[in-house]
């Protein structure tokens, strides 16, 4: 979520963080991140738990303090008394950026690459049921999953045709890769879910005849929810989902 500092963390009190959802959170320098101070209508990125903000990230340099307001008894002056020299400089002004549209979403994060994710997928995450996966990484396991069964199936096709001599067809490879490919498969599909705030056992309704497939394939989909649930943050909007990988 995103926001702007309505008062710096401070000796007369806890820092005050005003979100793009209209609620206040508190927060302690100890929840900034990069060692940065914040300063009052800076923009920030963090993630709301209860009144707290916690994860925060400043987006951009402080602003700058804006040019006080003339003395009135000066502007009451003669001009020529209170005209400035041309040696004088010119305090640039400040303009505000427009606040965020109604519905808009965060810059997305750079993804790790869909080989990445297969590889992950069958490796550090074989076993992983929890958390949330984006929409590329779905879709990169799934097409380098696609791609080895058709790579498996050739050498067997080639294999038996070396040992049977084409007489029989044994598809040895294959049937070791679907076995192998169950878990992550799930695990991933799951992971899935999840990002779209959703339980995990909605995979079993692929077991329902003809619908039960097309249902998870419209969810796998949908694109990433930019905020956190109760399956941690988002992987695709937010970058302290890196912790969770």
């Amino acid at each position: 979520m995103r926001g702007q500092v309505l008062k710096p963390d401070g000796t007369d009190g806890p820092g005050l963080i005003l979100g793009d959802d209209g609620v206040r959170y508190n927060y302690t320098q100890g929840q900034v991140r990069g060692d940065s101070a914040l300063a009052r209508g800076q923009k920030v990125d963090f993630i709301g738990l209860g009144d707290e903000a916690r994860d925060i990230y400043a987006l951009g340099p402080a602003p700058q303090a804006e040019a006080p307001a003339p003395d009135p008894f000066v502007a009451a002056a003669p001009a020529a008394a209170v005209q400035p020299s041309y040696s004088q400089t010119q305090v640039p002004v400040q303009t505000r950026s427009a606040p965020p549209a109604y519905g808009s979403k965060p810059q997305p994060l750079a993804g790790d690459g869909v080989w990445t994710y297969f590889i992950r997928g069958i490796t550090k995450n074989y076993f992983r049921f929890t958390g949330r996966a984006r929409r590329q990484e779905y879709w990169g396991y799934t097409l380098f999953n696609v791609l080895t069964y058709v790579v498996v199936f050739i050498l067997d096709i080639v294999l038996s045709a070396i040992v049977y001599g084409g007489d029989d067809f044994v598809p040895l490879l294959t049937l070791l890769w679907f076995l192998y490919q169950i878990v992550p498969s799930i695990a991933v599909t799951v992971r899935r879910l999840h990002d779209q705030d959703l339980s995990g056992w909605l995979y079993l309704i692929t077991w329902v005849p003809y619908i039960g497939w097309l249902v998870i394939f419209v969810f796998m989909l949908i694109d990433s929810r930019p905020e956190p649930n109760v399956h941690g943050p988002s992987p695709k909007y937010d970058p302290s989902a890196d912790a969770f990988i």
